[in-house]
């Protein structure tokens, strides 16, 4: 490495050997950057994973103003507990499920993204009872620890698994 770029890392430094549009659309890319308050929610988050199940399971709610890194921490989170395979079970195991709530929050609404994020197919005359059924059979079979929406949903709009079942 040269030693005017010896304050970059190893793959800043080979990034500029690189053609320019590379280079721009690296600098354009979206980064992380661990700020304290992020790994103060991301190891809350990561402590709530872990919590046995139970009739009363803990939650958290990460709120600020938009443009803070709120989508970013679910991002990251989601991205540090990965889908894959449990050989134990046979089954594909999803740790944490994010999904992006757009427009107006409401149960069915809520239902439908669920649904649709776990690959189910919809019956548009399906009440929400019958959505939540299946949204509860899909979340156990991918052996789901946390669900996170990038929405205030408050619990009068959302009643999901209040029974201990998920």
């Amino acid at each position: 490495m040269n030693n005017d770029f010896a304050h970059l890392t190893p793959s800043a430094a080979d990034l500029l050997s690189e053609p320019s549009e590379k280079r721009i659309r690296a600098i354009k890319s979206r980064r992380w950057i661990l700020y304290p308050r992020a790994k103060q929610a991301l190891d809350h988050l990561s402590r709530l994973i872990d919590h046995p199940r139970g009739t009363r399971m803990p939650s958290v709610a990460v709120y600020g103003d938009s443009g803070m890194g709120k989508t970013m921490i679910m991002e990251r989170f989601r991205d540090d507990n990965p889908p894959g395979f449990d050989p134990g079970t046979g089954r594909e195991r999803t740790p944490v499920l994010a999904m992006e709530m757009v427009g107006k929050p409401g149960e069915r609404r809520f239902y439908a993204e669920l649904l649709a994020l776990l690959g189910a197919p919809q019956s548009p005359r399906a009440d929400i009872v019958q959505m939540e059924q299946a949204a509860l059979r899909l979340l156990k079979a991918v052996a789901s620890r946390c669900l996170s929406s990038t929405r205030c949903i408050t619990s009068s709009q959302v009643r999901i698994g209040t029974n201990g079942s998920y």
